[in-house]
């Protein structure tokens, strides 16, 4: 969902993967709306000291399988989400779009078809579709939102407001964009050219895919 992703985008797009890229969040989560999901805990009786406990715990966890050099861990990998299932979601890879994205657990992403192995003859190409370029910390933060924007006010129907804002990055009313979606059904026409995501309008700004 494009609106969520403008802020998660910040966190994926170190083009290196090291235990910093863990805290690395966006600023404006919080006016997302992404604390409404934690809400429902409390409203169904959970005590809101243990669902911050939670994830707390939760947090402190992310921060170890952000790692790039710890090995694959045998049967663990059937149960919690390790440093190389989490090197997949992280990657900008085609073949390991869209996955593993459980937090402590990864029996969820097995159970729904969102689990991708990590595979020795794909090594992981960490940060967007379209690479940062930028060490601007104005355009990294806002990029985004800016790029959104841009397509909001090309919207032609609530139809394709309602598109840009929740349907997944890349997406385009003509069907000719770049989610994960569309780069796979162009590679499977040209499989001998890999896909590449289309150019930004505006070199500034940094379009979510």
């Amino acid at each position: 969902m494009r609106w969520f992703w403008c802020t998660h985008a910040i966190h994926h797009s170190p083009n290196q993967r090291n235990l910093s890229a863990a805290y690395r969040f966006g600023w404006t989560g919080r006016l997302t709306g992404t604390l409404l999901f934690f809400m429902l805990a409390p409203l169904l009786g959970m005590p809101p000291r243990i669902v911050l406990m939670l994830l707390s715990l939760n947090l402190l966890y992310q921060f170890w399988i952000h790692a790039a050099w710890i090995p694959r861990l045998g049967p663990l990998k059937w149960v919690l989400n390790t440093p190389s299932a989490h090197r997949v979601h992280h990657a900008a890879n085609l073949a390991y779009l869209d996955g593993n994205y459980g937090g402590v657990l990864i029996i969820f992403d097995r159970l729904f078809g969102a689990h991708l192995p990590e595979r020795a003859d794909i090594p992981c190409r960490y940060g967007l579709v379209r690479p940062m370029t930028t060490s601007n910390l104005l355009t990294i933060e806002f990029g985004h939102w800016r790029a959104l924007w841009r397509d909001l006010r090309t919207a032609r129907s609530a139809r394709e407001v309602l598109g840009y804002l929740f349907r997944p990055p890349g997406w385009r009313p003509d069907g000719n964009g770049d989610t994960t979606e569309d780069l796979r059904r162009r590679a499977a026409h040209a499989p001998d050219d890999p896909p590449v995501a289309q150019p930004a309008p505006d070199p500034r700004a940094v379009a979510s895919s």
